[in-house]
């Protein structure tokens, strides 16, 4: 779609939001979950015009394919995504790419689209085309160089306003320029707007319409990110946007306007309700980046689910920071329902923490948490990275032994892989350690994707590969009941304990 026709007043009536198909290791688990980024959007375009979505992974979710040496895709064949572009007759498609891993799909969607038809407008959002947008839209990506983008338009970081605006610009046949946030290509040159400064009130942004989405498909697959839940059907939520620390590996904090943003907990409550009394959830999945960062209100949003008497399990699978888990904090959390605290420790080692990731955690504050939180009766899963630039092997031993140290129900430990957006990626583009060449679609927390003068990230491969094994086996033997209690509602699905045996094998 030419420019000039963008100015001369394209009137968006129809738009099909996709989550594409995921690719993924053979060693890493398939998940099935409500993708929030598109149904918040969907929930304020619907405002303004027709809305359809379509989450291609849950809809094709049985569906696995290769994609590329290692790799497999689950998730409609493009193929079948094209028939449904085809039949909604959209006047614009919005793609999500959340992870730099999926942008290969995101783009075949957009190849798909503009097949279907060149003057469907296309748009991506997410962390990956955020930070990689003059890369993407000059026709170049992790494959090589390309033909022209099929991709008109990238709104760059927070999204639903952004595209709104869009919409409205297009029918007005203003330019892209009015619109801040945006990124697309003018007469072959890489073009940008202002920033969006991050929207200050979330409580005003509408709820996610999750009523457009084949809940019930969500619910026969269950399988959460984390795989752990204790009560069906269970749905994702969340409750806050950013964090208000600097991890030199995440993105995210950049990603939403480097700003901590929250809702309030009478926000919160209301969408529980809906939650419960409308689509019948019994368990929630906070996936905020730290759901206590804020401990007056994380204390306030337990207390009012405990009056509520809303009777749900609740868990972290995104991982929370130890520095507010406080007694008081835990029993709330408990009372109203927490069965698991997910803690994002990262590393076990002083050093690391402070110099190399720029993580403010107290290692005493981790155990006295992992302590309560075992005394609470509720279970603890722990996040733990390895392989970071400048980190000696001495260092990543630390941390392995200070997972054991801990006593966790169970660990996952990953290796850094430098990200988009990151001081991570900075630091590893500086030092030497990757290239322009780097594949972003090859990224993968189970393997390493680069060496340093300490270590290589063969050996990184098998010291992770060996402790994954090493530890969580041994759960069974420490504390055998606390074991099948924790994991009764898995250990009852044949075909759920199958897949993950399967999948870890090669882990």
């Amino acid at each position: 779609m030419s420019l000039e026709k963008k100015r001369s007043g394209k009137k968006i009536e129809r738009v099909l939001l996709i989550y594409p198909p995921v690719t993924f290791s053979p060693q890493s688990m398939k998940q099935s979950h409500l993708p929030l980024g598109i149904a918040y959007l969907a929930g304020v375009l619907r405002q303004v015009c027709e809305v359809r979505v379509l989450d291609a992974a849950v809809e094709g979710h049985g569906h696995e394919e290769r994609a590329g040496a290692g790799y497999l895709r689950y998730g409609l064949g493009f193929d079948e995504i094209e028939q449904r572009i085809v039949e909604a007759k959209p006047d614009l498609v919005g793609i999500s790419c959340i992870f730099s891993s999926q942008f290969q799909n995101t783009l075949e969607v957009a190849r798909r689209a503009k097949k279907v038809s060149p003057e469907i407008v296309t748009m991506v959002g997410g962390s990956h085309p955020t930070f990689l947008s003059e890369q993407i839209l000059s026709g170049n990506n992790e494959s090589g160089p390309t033909a022209r983008s099929p991709i008109d338009f990238i709104v760059r970081g927070e999204g639903e306003f952004a595209l709104r605006d869009l919409i409205e610009a297009l029918g007005k046949g203003q330019s892209p320029e009015t619109v801040p946030g945006l990124a697309w290509a003018e007469d072959g040159r890489y073009r940008e707007s202002g920033l969006r400064a991050p929207f200050p009130e979330l409580d005003q942004i509408p709820f996610p319409a999750r009523d457009l989405f084949p809940r019930e498909k969500y619910h026969r697959i269950s399988l959460p990110m984390g795989i752990v839940y204790k009560q069906r059907p269970f749905m994702n939520l969340i409750t806050s946007r950013g964090c208000p620390y600097r991890c030199a590996f995440c993105s995210s904090t950049n990603f939403w306007g480097n700003k901590y943003r929250t809702r309030s907990a009478a926000n919160v409550l209301t969408e529980m309700d809906e939650l419960v009394g409308k689509y019948g959830i019994r368990e929630f999945k906070f996936f905020d980046d730290n759901l206590s960062a804020n401990p007056g209100r994380a204390k306030e949003l337990f207390r009012g689910m405990i009056e509520r008497k809303f009777n749900v399990s609740w868990n972290t699978p995104n991982g929370i920071h130890v520095a507010n888990l406080d007694e008081e904090m835990l029993d709330l959390m408990k009372q109203s329902g927490c069965y698991e605290l997910t803690l994002a420790v990262e590393s076990g080692d002083p050093g690391v923490l402070k110099d190399i990731i720029h993580k403010p955690t107290d290692l005493g504050q981790v155990e006295r948490a992992a302590r309560l939180i075992r005394q609470k009766g509720m279970g603890s899963y722990g996040f733990f990275i390895i392989g970071f630039p400048g980190e000696t092997k001495a260092q990543i031993q630390n941390t392995l032994d200070f997972s054991r140290k801990l006593d966790l129900d169970r660990i996952s430990c990953f290796i850094a892989n430098p990200l988009p957006g990151t001081e991570l990626y900075e630091i590893c583009r500086e030092k030497g350690y990757i290239d322009k060449s780097y594949r972003f679609d090859r990224i993968d927390y189970f393997e390493g994707r680069f060496s340093t003068s300490e270590w290589t990230y063969q050996e990184l491969h098998r010291l992770r590969h060996r402790w994954f094994w090493k530890y969580n086996l041994s759960l069974l033997l420490r504390h055998p009941v606390r074991f099948f209690a924790r994991y009764w509602p898995i250990l009852s699905r044949p075909g759920l304990v199958y897949e993950i045996i399967k999948r870890r094998i090669t882990a």
